[in-house]
């Protein structure tokens, strides 16, 4: 606008400090999936597990032993049945990250977003860092956010039978183990993401990783091939993360060797994303 025309105003600096690049990414990339509200449904259906789980663990500090006969490992409010509470979210965990996930770096690939996004002062870091934490907040939001909720039930109904236990070691185990797993999780999903230009398939590729594995280690373990278990993807974090829990192993694997494959994983998923998203190609 000439600077002659009506309505021109001079440029004043202003004392508010703008956000990090990679925040900005992550609260545009959060906020606008829960605009949707079939997601909001799906979400809302990632917790019910968490509130069966309530309802058997106040029957259980009501009645006794006899919960634990009902509910099995669900009744438990020792870390190891917080641990299994996580594993068996792992079905939303694989549907909500392949519907936020798969589409975070393909579709900028396929919009020619990626130039945009270089073409202002944003390292690769930073673009990674924003979009990894829109995957780390939803993965949270259906495994690590219940476990709080369900902690603070406990103490609230039975604060002489939970105590410490409840207020901060199992959270404590809880964060450690889903920021960890989440954050590594989303690496793999975002270098999935990084190799195509369409959603769809990505979300064939995640599902051949967390479906496919979990199906080839189920027939390894009937079979006897302990081996074969060190493909199932996610049950190599839930084994890895029995020491954080301090439980028994998940599989009939060392933890150690789970860390190492998960590790592996995650390695993996930075190479590639620094393979593929190159900030001097996309602004050439």
């Amino acid at each position: 606008m000439p600077v002659y025309e009506r309505g021109y105003s001079h440029w004043e600096p202003s004392d508010r400090q703008s956000l990090p690049a990679w925040l900005v990414i992550a609260k545009r990339g959060i906020a606008e999936p829960l605009k949707r509200r079939w997601l909001l449904l799906l979400i809302l259906m990632g917790w019910v597990p968490a509130i069966v789980k309530g309802g058997i663990i106040y029957f259980k500090l009501k009645a006794g032993n006899l919960a634990d006969l009902l509910g099995g490992g669900w009744a438990s409010i020792e870390p190891e049945g917080f641990l299994t509470f996580i594993e068996q979210q792992r079905f939303s965990v694989w549907v909500l990250l392949a519907i936020i996930g798969s589409g975070l770096i393909a579709s900028d690939r396929r919009d020619n977003g990626l130039s945009l996004y270089f073409s202002r002062p944003l390292g690769l870091n930073s673009y990674v860092g924003g979009k990894a934490l829109i995957i780390l907040f939803y993965y949270c939001l259906i495994t690590l956010f219940p476990v709080y909720a369900l902690c603070l039930f406990s103490y609230l109904i039975a604060p002489q039978s939970t105590g410490l236990e409840m207020l901060l070691l199992t959270p404590l185990r809880a964060t450690v183990y889903c920021l960890l797993a989440g954050t590594s999780m989303a690496l793999v999903l975002l270098a999935f993401s990084s190799l195509g230009k369409r959603s769809i398939f990505v979300m064939v590729w995640w599902t051949i990783m967390v479906s496919g594995t979990e199906t080839i280690g189920a027939i390894g373990d009937g079979l006897g091939r302990d081996a074969l278990q060190a493909v199932n993807f996610m049950g190599q974090y839930h084994n890895a993360g029995a020491w954080v829990f301090d439980s028994a192993a998940r599989l009939e694997i060392s933890p150690g060797v789970s860390l190492a494959v998960v590790a592996a994983w995650t390695l993996g998923a930075l190479w590639t994303l620094r393979k593929r998203i190159r900030p001097v190609e996309v602004v050439s």
